[in-house]
């Protein structure tokens, strides 16, 4: 008895016990298929892609060996995924935020291209305001669509310069931007801890949340002022304005002379870098 079991369990396993049927997957996600053939003893080996009008985008459209037949344990199955139609339209991307404008071009079997960002007045910041190819032209699947980008309406960026750190800083961030102090100061004709520049100039057009960079001033550059006296006017001048200085020049009179009698800042002594320098010239 044990004998004649012993055999009926050898001719099932030989005929029968050592196979499995490949099971159902179409239309699953990979890693849905993929689950179920290893739980039914099979092994997943390369995957393979085609179009499909039928099967969504990355479902399973093709099994080999096919759906329900037999197989013998462990053996190896080939998925097929679809990419979807061989011609994909861009869809209609407008006022939708960037990241989901992404996913949906993702999902439509297209793919983000370029980004660019422009100032709008009706497409909120952050949401697409147009694309490139326009929404129902049709693609090849993985086709890049560019993106253009809303910044949200311009700013018109207020002119602080002059002002103190904590005026200018509140003048910019009542218009809707961010503030930046840059850590080292510079010389300039402004007064010492006032603002002496900003990274985007007064009337410049920015978004909301743009940084502004202020550098503050640490008061004018001292040059030395060279002695010109003795010197004629022209002379006098040129040496003045080499050296960074304004030149005004008064005669006495008779106003017949050509000689520097004065200067308003000695020789050898400093001024402000872009100062006026009065100079005063012999009359006969």
């Amino acid at each position: 008895m044990l004998l004649a079991l012993g055999l009926g369990a050898g001719v099932w396993y030989i005929s029968s016990g050592q196979f499995t049927r490949v099971p159902a997957v179409l239309g699953q996600s990979e890693a849905a298929a993929t689950k179920r053939l290893t739980d039914a003893g099979l092994d997943v080996g390369d995957t393979k892609r085609a179009f499909s009008d039928v099967y969504e985008r990355g479902t399973v459209m093709a099994v080999d060996p096919a759906p329900g037949e037999r197989v013998r344990g462990n053996a190896t199955v080939t998925l097929t995924l679809s990419r979807g139609p061989e011609i994909v339209k861009v869809p209609n991307l407008k006022n939708k935020p960037l990241a989901e404008a992404k996913r949906t071009l993702e999902d439509e079997g297209l793919a983000p291209g370029v980004i660019t960002y422009a100032f709008s007045d009706s497409v909120g910041q952050g949401s697409v305001i147009s694309t490139d190819p326009e929404p129902g032209t049709e693609r090849a699947p993985d086709s890049a669509v560019a993106l253009v980008v809303s910044k949200g309406s311009p700013i018109d960026v207020p002119d602080v310069s002059g002002e103190s750190v904590a005026d200018a800083t509140a003048a910019l961030q009542e218009e809707g931007l961010t503030v930046k102090v840059a850590p080292e100061r510079i010389n300039s004709p402004e007064a010492a801890g006032t603002v002496a520049a900003q990274s985007l100039a007064g009337g410049s057009r920015a978004a909301e949340g743009d940084v502004i960079t202020l550098t503050v001033s640490k008061g004018p550059k001292l040059v030395e002022v060279p002695d010109v006296t003795g010197e004629s006017t022209d002379d006098a001048r040129t040496a003045l304005e080499d050296a960074g200085f304004e030149v005004e020049v008064k005669k006495s009179f008779p106003y017949l002379g050509d000689t520097v009698a004065s200067q308003s800042v000695e020789g050898g002594g400093t001024a402000p870098e872009g100062s006026t320098i009065t100079l005063t010239i012999k009359g006969l």
